[in-house]
């Protein structure tokens, strides 16, 4: 027989941005596996781990989150010592089981530390909502909390030589008042939520952008999305939050079923009528846009690492480190060549990246094609302001950018660029646009990794000496392999706009 539900401060959080995950959590648990390293779950556990060097003496609760009881007895053994700190103590009120990062010893009463891998106490990620959860627990288990902190990540740090200095790049920011002044709202939700946990069928709650991507990534939002039709109203471009609970009202679900005479802004209606006839829409100016775009050109990406712990030398958390580069170049006559860039990984990739790049980009009167080009360009900008003896090299290739991005959408609605993949993706993202343009064409055969929040964790996992020897070798590659295939797919994309260009049977006014 299962138990009766319990909540924790995660699926306090998780219920409430949604009542479905909160439920689903409970009744149909993922699996447990360990984050891999230097994902984002895990730099948060080593930065968590980083935080108990403010507080020397302090003493570890080691038993696992499954042993809940034995994590019990163990914290009260301490609260009951002279431990100046206890890390991960446990607790129990109510059937709200927490542990907690920091409990700092203030004398006769104690301080509640939570520790975020964030640069600054966050209401939209949920931090106040968390320290007044486990404000509640504490108090109610009868522990008098005097003082209740966010330690989070001084993005102003900068690494000198050697390991790490905690305590210079983690900050504390007192929280007491808005950990208090949430406590009422604390003992309003509890018993709704519990209710939520008893349910016997999961409830009913819409997928949206802003729900199931902020503040990160729901790890349920591909199952929720098989509920929703493919053609799903949720994936208009640039839809806001009212507007699709507009349609939902309506019983509007699919874009195809939205009425001709219906009201939308231009960009959005024309997305309609593609799906609706599965006939792309072409500007009349296409080919005329196109003709700066070359050939002759280059077409150019970057991978970046952006890192909560940084990795080298003279560089601070989250700051952006560019580590790789791709380079194809098409000739006038469409002859293609390909030159790429990987640091190794054990010191600043930063210099030796943009002089292979200027070495690289050996035309200085041709268009570099990007898809995106306000990223690449804050990197360049960035290198050029650290490296004065290359900034005018960068400046000639930053004044040459060409943004494939606008170009497709400005001039562009394919049917296929709407599907399920886009919601997360991006409607207009190279990764959407490609598959939709040149068939057959994509990133599902790539092995390992096959988007840039992937590439920067394993580089900065092969940077941090996480990956080493044969596995670290096979990350490179496939690294390579990426990267490569971004910018194939800006020189594919860019032929099929040609094609649809001149193609004026599938073409619409």
């Amino acid at each position: 027989m299962k138990p009766d539900p319990h909540l924790t401060k995660s699926r306090y959080l998780d219920g409430l941005r949604c009542e479905k995950k909160l439920w689903l959590g409970w009744h149909e648990r993922l699996p447990r596996e360990e984050p891999p390293p230097f994902s984002v779950l895990d730099v948060g556990s080593r930065i968590g781990r980083g935080a108990r060097n403010l507080f020397p003496g302090g003493v570890l609760v080691g038993e696992e989150a499954w042993d809940h009881e034995s994590a019990l007895a163990t914290t009260q053994a301490l609260l009951a010592g002279d431990a100046p700190a206890l890390f991960e103590a446990a607790f129990e009120f109510e059937n709200v089981r927490i542990r907690v990062d920091v409990l700092e010893r203030l004398g006769e009463s104690w301080g509640l530390r939570e520790v975020k891998s964030s640069t600054s106490a966050n209401e939209d990620a949920g931090h106040f909502d968390d320290v007044a959860v486990q404000l509640y627990v504490l108090e109610g288990v009868g522990l008098d909390v005097t003082s209740v902190e966010i330690i989070h990540v001084n993005n102003q740090y900068e690494r000198g030589e050697g390991e790490v200095a905690w305590s210079e790049m983690l900050v504390r920011q007192d929280l007491t008042r808005e950990a208090r002044d949430r406590l009422a709202e604390v003992r309003k939700k509890l018993p709704e939520l519990f209710s939520v946990l008893n349910e016997s069928v999961v409830p009913e709650v819409g997928t949206s952008k802003k729900r199931c991507n902020k503040p990160y990534r729901c790890e349920r939002i591909d199952t929720c999305m098989k509920e929703n039709p493919d053609d799903w109203v949720g994936l208009l471009y640039r839809i806001r939050a009212k507007s699709l609970d507009g349609f939902l009202a309506r019983g509007i679900h699919s874009i195809s079923d939205i009425p001709d005479d219906f009201e939308l802004p231009k960009s959005q209606s024309r997305v309609v009528e593609a799906v609706k006839t599965r006939v792309p829409w072409i500007s009349e100016d296409l080919g005329a846009a196109l003709k700066g775009f070359g050939p002759p050109a280059y077409y150019m990406d970057f991978e970046t690492m952006l890192s909560g712990i940084p990795a080298f030398r003279e560089t601070r958390p989250f700051e952006t480190v560019p580590f790789q580069w791709s380079l194809h170049f098409v000739e006038a006559d469409g002859t293609l060549s390909h030159q790429e860039y990987l640091a190794s990984g054990d010191t600043d990739p930063r210099r030796p990246f943009a002089e292979k790049l200027i070495e690289a980009v050996a035309r200085k009167d041709v268009p570099v094609v990007v898809y995106n080009k306000s990223f690449e360009l804050r990197v360049l900008k960035g290198l050029a302001e650290r490296f004065e003896d290359l900034k005018e090299d960068l400046e000639v290739i930053m004044d040459n950018v060409v943004d494939l991005l606008a170009l497709v959408r400005d001039h562009v609605v394919h049917p296929d660029f709407i599907n399920p993949k886009s919601l997360t993706a991006g409607t207009y993202s190279i990764k959407n646009v490609l598959p939709a343009l040149v068939p057959h064409r994509g990133y599902e055969d790539l092995d390992g990794v096959a988007d840039g929040m992937e590439a920067a964790r394993v580089f900065t996992a092969i940077a941090f000496g996480a990956y080493t020897g044969e596995e670290a070798e096979r990350y490179r590659r496939e690294l390579l392999d990426y990267c490569n295939r971004d910018t194939l797919a800006m020189v594919e994309v860019q032929d099929a706009l040609k094609a649809l260009a001149v193609g004026k049977t599938t073409t619409r006014a």
